[in-house]
């Protein structure tokens, strides 16, 4: 790894402020972007002219990456180009003035509850595997955390005095309640049935796989698309598309934007709005077809 990027990913992990996730992608497009340099202009990091980045978007753009990517690539850019700034490692920084492809919102992809209900309704609750299972799918429908923080759940994480859970964040800590369903299966899990995945001594992680260790996304993910298949569900579903439709499903039956945004986390307010612009635009559509003077 190049020695600025080793460093500026040191940084990232000492302030903390940014998601593993989220870090994680900042140093792939990074180097990425330092090959690029490298094999096209066979210069260093700290010897790049705005018009090397420029090429280096318009190459990712030649290469079908959609504006989201590209925007999120130029991002990773600016911010190690800002770091390198402050820390006087160059004089005068090469990204600054570039602007990012604007990425178009969709709407965000959600299931129907029937879908929701089959998708819920297949773990085998008698068997360990299966109530694991069914305990993470309805936690993560009921409370609309991210698949992430649902990996990294304690088991101190659950209180079952005040049937919540405690999400931490950072230096940050929300407390999401747990509807009657999942606090059902959830304890059977933890009462029942988590021991007998064997977890390693001194093992808190709340949810084990078959070898008693932390689950990860990538095995979770091979769960749920799974199950969706053994159901037929069409859809790509992914853990977030979970999550999109509790929020969605609140929406739907009345549940205001602020209450939302509380449970879901304040960063994720932008999911909420495109859902709610699409339906706006949806009404005005039906209105300007059907009203006689519209």
């Amino acid at each position: 790894m190049n020695e600025h990027i080793k460093k500026y990913a040191e940084y990232l992990e000492k302030r903390k402020t940014l998601s593993k996730n989220t870090s994680s992608a900042y140093i792939r497009d990074l180097t990425s972007f330092n090959t690029y340099i490298e094999q096209s202009y066979d210069r260093d990091l700290t010897d790049v002219t705005k018009t090397m980045i420029l090429t280096y978007v318009l190459n990712m753009q030649k290469k079908s990456k959609n504006a989201s990517t590209v925007s999120r690539g130029l991002s990773s850019i600016k911010s190690f180009y800002k770091y390198l700034e402050n820390g006087r490692i160059i004089e005068k920084n090469p990204s600054n003035g570039i602007q990012a492809p604007r990425v178009e919102k969709k709407m965000p992809q959600f299931l129907t509850v029937e879908e929701i209900e089959k998708l819920l309704e297949v773990p085998d609750v008698d068997t360990v595997k299966g109530c694991r299972d069914k305990a993470m799918l309805e936690l993560l429908y009921s409370t609309g955390i991210k698949v992430s923080e649902l990996l990294d759940l304690k088991i101190s994480s659950y209180s079952k005095y005040s049937d919540s859970l405690r999400i931490v964040k950072s230096k940050n800590a929300r407390h999401v309640p747990v509807g009657e369903t999942a606090k059902k299966h959830l304890e059977m899990y933890m009462d029942e049935y988590r021991q007998s995945l064997n977890p390693e001594e001194g093992e808190d992680t709340l949810f084990l796989n078959v070898k008693g260790k932390s689950m990860s996304r990538q095995g979770f993910w091979k769960i749920i698309k799974s199950y969706a298949k053994s159901v037929n569900i069409q859809k790509d579903i992914t853990p977030q598309i979970i999550r999109n439709s509790f929020v969605v499903h609140l929406l739907q039956n009345g549940a205001d934007v602020g209450t939302l945004n509380s449970l879901f986390g304040q960063n994720s307010i932008s999911m909420i709005q495109s859902y709610l612009k699409s339906r706006q635009n949806k009404t005005f559509e039906i209105y300007k077809r059907t009203h006689p003077r519209s």
